[in-house]
């Protein structure tokens, strides 16, 4: 009896942690509009992020590592569904289902949001320079840009 109550504690918490794991690893569903409340250009590891909002208030972050300029393919997704519980970032396999997950989630953010300087051209170094605004749509649709080529 003892063991059979232990073997059912054991697995209501590991029940637990799955259920956790997922949690802290899907990729939200933001309602719209969504914005974006932070984009930058991280030099040390060469990658882009960007935190985005729903109308809800939930948010995500979501950036890739890597080349987007020369090698879009082969830079890394990674991404950070709830921030505020728990700062987890996930780097989903190339061509997953997270990536189209997040893919459909960036499509409906450039879907809704238009160029907002037509000139303006992706430039890793030079992002710190340019308007919010700017940087925040010049990182998202690289993004975008990436994980559809690839998708």
């Amino acid at each position: 009896m003892g063991k059979s109550i232990a073997l059912f504690g054991l697995l209501i918490i590991l029940l637990g942690l799955v259920v956790f794991q997922y949690s802290i690893t899907s990729v939200p569903d933001l309602e719209s509009p969504l914005t974006v409340s932070d984009a930058r250009y991280l030099e040390a590891d060469h990658s882009v992020l960007m935190s985005v909002s729903g109308a809800d208030g939930n948010r995500f972050t979501v950036g890739m590592r890597g080349d987007l300029v020369e090698k879009p393919e082969e830079a890394a997704l990674f991404y950070i569904s709830h921030p505020e519980v728990i700062p987890y970032v996930h780097w989903p396999a190339v061509r997953s289902n997270d990536e189209r997950r997040v893919l459909r989630l960036l499509t409906n953010w450039v879907g809704n949001h238009s160029e907002p300087v037509s000139e303006a051209v992706f430039a890793p170094e030079s992002l710190g320079t340019l308007a919010p605004e700017v940087r925040a749509w010049l990182v998202g649709h690289q993004i975008y840009l990436a994980l559809k080529q690839r998708n």
